[in-house]
Order: C-alpha cells, then structure tokens, then sequence
C-alpha cells in the first residue's frame, strides 16, 4: 500500500531549538538536562508547517516520522467501515502523535489538522536508540502514556454512560481545560475552538442534529456558547457537575 506523504512544509529559517521551546514542559523533553538537550535535537528531523484540514498521517498506512505538537489542534482518529469516523483525541501543543508500540507497522489511526500546524517531526527508526540512550525521555514517556490513558478511560466512560448533554459538557470542559493550562490563563473565560458541529458528534457519538440541539440547550442553560470558533464558558463549575468532569484529571496533563 502506498504511504501517505502529509503536505508538510519545512521551516528553513528560524527554527525554534529545544532549548528555547516554549512547550518543552508539556513534551517529551521535560526533564532531559540542558546540557543534553542539543544532542536530543540532532534526533528531530525538522519543524515543518501544516495547513488546516490536511492529513498528518492514515490508517493502514505507514509513517516514517512521529511527532510533537508544537502549535495548533490535529484529529486522532478511526474510520469504521460504514465510513463513519471516531474521534479518539484531540491533540493539542505538547502532545507526541503517531507513536505506537510496533514501530515498524503502518498506522492503526489517522490524524488531521483542525487549524494551521507546527510540527516537529523525529524519525522512526531513530526513536528506539534515543530511548536507550536518555532513561529521562523514556520516563517522559511513560508518564505521557499515562496521561493519555486517564482521558481516554474518563472519555469512554461518559461516550458510554452519559446522556447527549453529558458527553458533550464534559467534551468541551476537557478541552476548556487543557488549552487554558497550555497558555496560562487561568482567568479567561473562553478559548479558540476550530471544531465544528461534525467534529463534535465524531468526538462524542452523536448525530449533527442531536449536537447542534445540544449546544442550543447548554446556551440556554448559561452554562457555554460556541460560535465564531470560540467556545464562551459562562459556568465551569456547573459545566463541569453536568458532565461529571474533574478538572484533576488535567492537573495530570501538566507534569512538573
């Protein structure tokens, strides 16, 4: 099977170095010593741009790189076979995307650009020695996992105890919640928000209709608003009893 080659543009020029990273506290190089932290960048390939609404990578494809979050929102996601999408998670700045435990098979998800991307890319093959060589990084790793498989066990378990109203409270005070300790802003009210109606329903299981009737009813409550790709939350701690989220779980996100 042919290999997807994402539409990715390289930086020439001004390429942000580990050292001077502004998300390296969310990302795998937390923890690795300043002094080692040039010979961990000579792994990463480059940093390259993406345009909104582009493929990083495909299921039952191969990847020759995997990748940080350095700026922007992609789409982790599935296909089922009636064609209809699921989305796993919502990776935002900091996070690795594409790594998974057989490095030589071809991707088990797909992941797309919601907004323009900054990308750092790390090859493959390569992955496996610099593991070997910093225990830091591996240890990172291990907590990234760790943190990932905490959202993802409270998302099942509200995509499939919850009411409509439930899942998507709990959506988008995950999200609120994550992007507002990314940027430090613990006092504002609202945040960017480049999903649409269909990425919400992939997210949460729900039909377009069944979110759009949704949302009208969480505004009307005065709880959160979405609109001009910004979502307004009136009531956080109302938003988050409604969806039974608990904004611990996010304290996790960030590991000091």
């Amino acid at each position: 099977m042919t290999d997807i080659k994402p539409e990715l543009i390289p930086i020439q020029h001004n390429q942000t170095s580990c050292s001077n990273c502004s998300i390296r506290r969310l990302a795998l190089f937390h923890g690795v010593p300043e002094e080692d932290l040039s010979c961990t960048q000579n792994y990463r390939s480059g940093q390259y741009k993406l345009s909104a609404n582009r493929e990083v990578f495909r299921e039952c494809h191969h990847s020759d790189f995997l990748y940080t979050v350095y700026l922007g929102w992609i789409a982790i996601y599935k296909t089922l076979k009636n064609g209809k999408r699921q989305i796993l998670k919502i990776a935002l700045p900091g996070d690795i995307i594409g790594y998974q435990a057989h490095n030589d098979a071809a991707m088990n998800y797909s992941g797309i650009s919601l907004t323009d991307t900054i990308l750092c890319a790390f090859t493959r093959h390569d992955m496996p020695e610099l593991f070997r060589k910093n225990k830091n990084i591996t240890q990172r790793l291990t907590e990234l996992n760790s943190r990932d498989m905490n959202l993802c066990q409270n998302r099942l378990l509200t995509i499939g105890q919850h009411s409509a109203i439930e899942k998507i409270a709990h959506f988008c005070a995950e999200l609120f919640y994550r992007i507002k300790t990314i940027y430090h802003e613990p006092n504002i009210n609202h945040i960017n928000f480049p999903l649409s109606q269909e990425d919400i329903g992939d997210a949460t299981g729900l039909t377009k209709i069944h979110v759009n009737r949704t949302l009208r009813e969480l505004r009307e409550r005065g709880l959160m608003e979405i609109s001009s790709r910004t979502l307004k939350v009136n009531d956080i701690d109302k938003l988050c009893e409604l969806g039974s989220f608990d904004k611990s779980t996010v304290h996790t996100y960030i590991l000091y």
